[in-house]
């Protein structure tokens, strides 16, 4: 209840989130979503897993309206750089940077080897978010907003570290294929 006496929420498109302050409930839906969002007053976020799991990986000590705000705010600043619609953009280099595979380390004897194993969908969001998130702490613009809407453009451009560290994983990947267990058995 104590969110919901905190933060109002109002549909205004399909598929769309507004949340607003009580303190701010009186500016109009409409004039809300057609302006960019103010810092704190309103925030619009898609209704979308992807965007979802975004928030809850940037959010910290429970801030999900910090966090909502951070990536509007990084999704005005990549609209405004690349003209285009920014959540689009930031599913395909989402999409770009999501690795197939991971490494698993098991022993075989004394030796301990590298076992590549399939990521399924989730894990390869969380997974390209995180090294996101990472490459965009390392930049030198001023805010985060700034730092991470670069870092979204950047691999779309394919000039980012992220694209790197996926090729070096799956480069790692194909040089450990041979420690793959294949189950014979389910190919009849």
């Amino acid at each position: 209840m104590f969110a919901r006496s905190l933060y109002q929420r109002v549909a205004v498109l399909p598929g769309l989130r507004l949340f607003t302050t009580e303190a701010t409930q009186t500016t109009t839906a409409a004039a809300a979503a057609t302006s960019a969002p103010a810092a704190g007053t309103a925030t619009v976020v898609p209704n979308d897993p992807l965007v979802s799991q975004l928030v809850n990986t940037i959010m910290r000590d429970g801030k999900k309206a910090r966090a909502q705000r951070l990536v509007s705010d990084s999704m005005a600043h990549l609209q405004k750089r690349t003209q285009q619609e920014p959540y689009a953009q930031l599913a395909t280099a989402i999409e770009e940077a999501s690795p197939l595979i991971k490494l698993t380390s098991t022993k075989k004897g004394s030796k301990v080897v590298h076992v590549p194993t399939a990521l399924r969908e989730r894990q390869r969001r969380r997974r390209a978010i995180v090294w996101l998130l990472d490459a965009a702490k390392k930049r030198n613009e001023k805010t985060f907003e700034e730092r991470f809407a670069a870092e979204v453009h950047g691999i779309l451009d394919g000039s980012s570290s992220v694209l790197q560290k996926k090729l070096s994983l799956h480069k790692q990947a194909l040089a450990n294929r041979a420690n793959a267990q294949v189950a014979y058995s389910s190919q009849r």
